[in-house]
C-alpha cells in the first residue's frame, strides 16, 4: 500500500485511527480457499478490473446498496487470491488502487459460497469480533457480503453492506440484493467482453487493411476509418494512404480509389459506416431500472 495514497485517500486523523485498529485488534480468523481457487484466480485476472480506476462505472451500485439495506457503508470489493480491491464504495473514503491483504478481510469468507453471508453482529462472530474493522474509524457492527458469482460459478468478489449497529436484512431486501449483485457481475463481464470484441474487430481490420497496405499501420487503419466516417483524417495519414493507393487526391479533394472502395467494402463499412456497428450486448441498465422502480 502506497502510504501518501493511503493518507490522501482516507485522510491523515482516519489513517492514523486505521493503523492503531490494526496494530491492537484481534486478527481476522483466515477463511479456507474455495475448492476453485485457481480457476477463480485466473478469471479475476481475466475481467481487469484490478488496478484501473472505473469507479465512476461502479458508483451507483453502492448507493443502491445503502438504499435497499439502510446501511451506513457500501462496497464492491474484487479479491485477487492476495489482496482485495475496493472498486466502488459510498460511505467510506475509496481509492481503488489500494488494497488490503485479503487475509484481512471480511469478504474472503463470501468467497467460499454462491449463498450471502449475512452477520447481524460482528460481536457474536468469534471470526470477527474484536477485528480492526470493528474498531474506530469503521465501526462496523454489521456484515453482509453478497457474492459476485460468474456464470461459471466463480466468485468475483462481494457487493458488501456494512453497517454500525447490529442490523438484519429481509427476506425482501435479501432478493434485491442479489438481483443487485447480478448486475454488478453483469457489468464487470460486459466490460470485459466489449474489451475483447473490440480487440479482436481491430485484429481482424488490420489483418484485411494490410492486404491492401502491406506496410500499413494501426494509425493508417483508424485514419483511413476517420476518412470513411468523417470525409477527413491528419494530412500525414492522408499522405500514407495516397501512397498506399487507398486514396487519391486532386486539386485539394480527397476520395477513394477503387482499390481504397474495396478496402472499405472488404471491412463492411459501406452504406451507414463503421460508427452504427454497435454492441447488441444488452445493457444492465434495464435490471438497474427494475430495482430503481422497486425502490421508489
Amino acid at each position: 500500500m502506497s502510504l501518501r495514497r493511503a493518507v490522501k485517500a482516507f485522510g491523515f486523523k482516519d489513517f492514523v485511527k486505521m493503523g492503531f485498529a490494526v496494530a491492537t485488534a484481534k486478527k481476522v480468523t483466515v477463511s479456507s480457499l474455495p475448492k476453485n481457487e485457481t480457476q477463480r484466480r485466473n478469471k479475476v485476472r481475466e475481467v481487469c478490473v484490478i488496478g484501473r480506476d472505473l469507479s465512476q462505472q461502479f458508483e451507483i451500485f453502492p448507493e443502491m446498496v445503502k438504499m435497499i439495506t439502510g446501511v451506513n457503508i457500501a462496497m464492491i470489493n474484487i479479491l485477487d487470491g492476495k489482496n482485495q480491491f475496493t472498486i466502488g464504495g459510498s460511505g467510506i473514503p475509496v481509492d481503488p488502487l489500494l488494497s488490503m491483504p485479503q487475509k484481512m478481510s471480511f469478504c474472503q469468507y463470501a468467497l467460499l459460497s454462491p449463498e450471502p453471508l449475512i452477520i447481524p453482529d460482528l460481536s457474536k462472530d468469534n471470526r470477527f469480533a474484536g477485528s480492526h474493522f470493528t474498531k474506530p474509524p469503521t465501526n462496523a457492527a454489521f456484515y453482509a457480503g453478497f457474492p459476485l458469482n460468474t456464470p461459471e460459478g466463480l466468485v468475483l468478489g462481494t457487493l458488501c453492506a456494512i453497517h454500525q449497529k447490529p442490523h438484519n436484512i429481509d427476506a425482501e431486501q435479501q432478493r434485491l440484493m442479489k438481483q443487485l449483485a447480478k448486475a454488478v457481475t453483469d457489468q464487470i463481464l460486459m466490460r470485459n467482453e466489449q474489451a475483447k470484441l473490440t480487440a479482436s474487430q481491430v485484429a481482424s481490420m488490420l489483418s484485411r487493411f494490410v492486404r491492401f497496405a502491406p506496410k500499413g499501420t494501426i494509425n493508417e487503419l483508424i485514419g483511413f476509418l476517420d476518412f470513411c466516417a468523417f470525409g477527413t483524417a491528419p494530412a500525414e495519414t492522408l499522405k500514407s494512404l495516397e501512397k498506399d493507393g487507398i486514396v487519391f487526391s486532386s486539386d485539394g479533394e480527397v476520395t477513394l480509389t477503387q482499390n481504397g472502395n474495396d478496402l472499405k467494402s472488404e471491412l463492411r463499412l459501406a452504406g451507414s459506416g463503421y460508427l452504427s456497428n454497435q454492441s447488441k450486448t444488452p445493457s444492465v441498465g434495464n435490471e438497474l431500472d427494475e430495482l430503481l422502480s422497486k425502490l421508489g
